[in-house]
């Protein structure tokens, strides 16, 4: 079981899980906790506001290890062109985690696991003790969504991007 961990920077109590650089903010869903699914990729909620936290990704699933981690949540998300990576709202991919759709486009179910999240909510700390484990499985055999156009493929400047998902 592969696994890898990097330290993310996080922007308004936000990290992504998108696909190719894709935010499409304004189809998040917002109703649960700790993911909110778009249409393409989703964001994961932190406790923090602003700082660092630690993110491990599993290629596989991790074994039941309920007791160390606080809170979980799955989600169904898409990803359009196969990219799906974990990325920081201003700092872009995390280049040292490895992509997470390893069966290409369509459908997977993102699991996230979260200790700490509740220690110091909307800080701005320069280093929290909040940790994530993201696991990502395919989910074969379910159709594109409808919604799935050009609207879902990231957006050609990057940057201008990111100006709008910081601005809100």
């Amino acid at each position: 079981m592969a696994n890898h961990q990097t330290q993310v920077f996080i922007n308004e109590g936000t990290f992504g899980i998108f696909d190719h650089g894709g935010v499409p903010i304004e189809s998040a869903d917002w109703s649960g906790d700790l993911i909110a699914p778009m249409s393409a990729g989703a964001m994961v909620r932190t406790g923090i506001n602003t700082g660092i936290v630690h993110v491990e990704v599993r290629m596989s699933a991790p074994p039941n290890a309920s007791g160390e981690w606080e809170e979980q949540a799955t989600a169904l998300v898409w990803s359009p062109t196969g990219s799906l990576r974990v990325e920081s709202v201003v700092d872009g991919p995390r280049s040292d985690l490895p992509v997470l759709s390893t069966s290409g486009p369509g459908w997977y179910e993102l699991e996230v696991k979260a200790r700490g999240r509740r220690q110091n909510p909307d800080a701005s700390l320069p280093e929290s003790a909040e940790a994530y484990l993201v696991t990502v499985r395919a989910a074969p055999g379910m159709t594109a969504p409808a919604h799935a156009s050009a609207s879902t493929l990231p957006d050609s400047d990057e940057e201008a991007r990111r100006r709008r998902l910081i601005q809100g």
